[in-house]
């Protein structure tokens, strides 16, 4: 058994319209607010579904067969992690339909569908980079052997005080009110040096070096970040934790933390005045 802990997860409502394309608008999605693991779950309807079934003769899934028309997307999930380098996904998917003979209910895993309508949930487990991979059944499942970034489990419940120390016995009290009239014993006598003893003076300990923190720099407005998902981008505010940047792909802006990257200053480009960087994630 393997398991990976989180202690908090962050939730995203998605809905899709006709002409996006399954996985690639989710998979767009995901990278969009840098999902890396977690879980998805969605329901509408899909047309010309391209669905494989898992096949016991060969251990693992057949090949696609297509589904022409539109069917019911009774339920659609499956893991979130990263596979090759890339945030991937599974979609088990049960599909409905009505036919001439009744109602047919079809199971497999989507490899292509086109959306119809769709709306979906993910939960994204910030504290945790799940990977995934193809396990010995033949199935891409979570790899929580490779996987990272799992919560602190919370601390055990403290125990309760111990009860306060009972009175001495009446025999004991005159006893003890004896000794708190006693006068205070009288100080032993200071031991007094050798003739000889020559007192040395420890010498100090050497100061430590000073960490000079004006090195340590970071993004700021105008600068190049080369992110790990979105690629090539431009600060267009910085926030020190926080940073707004403008997508070299499409001008997009997004706000990113730079409290799940690592931060590595790069040489700038020739002929440039301002600095660049590159975000990896924390592992």
């Amino acid at each position: 058994m393997s398991q990976v802990t989180t202690a908090s997860a962050r939730h995203l409502l998605l809905r899709y319209t006709d002409g996006a394309r399954l996985p690639d608008a989710l998979l767009g999605s995901l990278r969009d607010e840098v999902v890396l693991a977690g879980w998805f779950r969605a329901s509408g309807v899909l047309a010309d579904v391209q669905l494989r079934a898992y096949d016991p003769r060969t251990g693992g899934l057949a090949p696609s067969r297509r589904i022409a028309g539109p069917v019911h997307a009774v339920v659609v999930d499956g893991s979130i992690g990263l596979a090759n380098g890339d945030v991937s996904c599974g979609l088990r998917a049960v599909l409905s339909r009505e036919t001439e003979t009744g109602v047919e209910t079809i199971a497999g895993e989507i490899s292509d569908a086109r959306i119809v309508s769709l709306e979906a949930i993910v939960t994204a487990l910030d504290e945790a980079a799940a990977a995934r991979a193809l396990d010995s059944s033949g199935l891409w499942l979570f790899d929580l052997a490779a996987s990272g970034g799992s919560a602190p489990r919370p601390p055990p419940p403290a125990r309760p005080a111990p009860p306060p120390p009972a009175a001495p016995p009446p025999q004991w009290q005159e006893a003890v009110r004896a000794s708190d009239d006693a006068p205070p014993p009288k100080p032993a006598p200071k031991p007094q040096p050798s003739p000889t003893y020559q007192q040395v003076a420890m010498p100090q300990r050497p100061a430590r070096p000073a960490v000079d923190y004006t090195d340590i720099v970071y993004p700021e407005a105008g600068d190049i970040c080369e992110h790990f998902a979105f690629g090539r981008c431009e600060v267009v505010k910085s926030d020190g934790d926080r940073l707004h940047v403008r997508l070299g792909k499409d001008g997009r802006i997004k706000e990113i933390s730079l409290d799940m990257l690592k931060v590595t200053p790069l040489p700038p480009d020739e002929g440039a005045t301002t600095k660049h960087f590159k975000l990896d994630r924390k592992l």
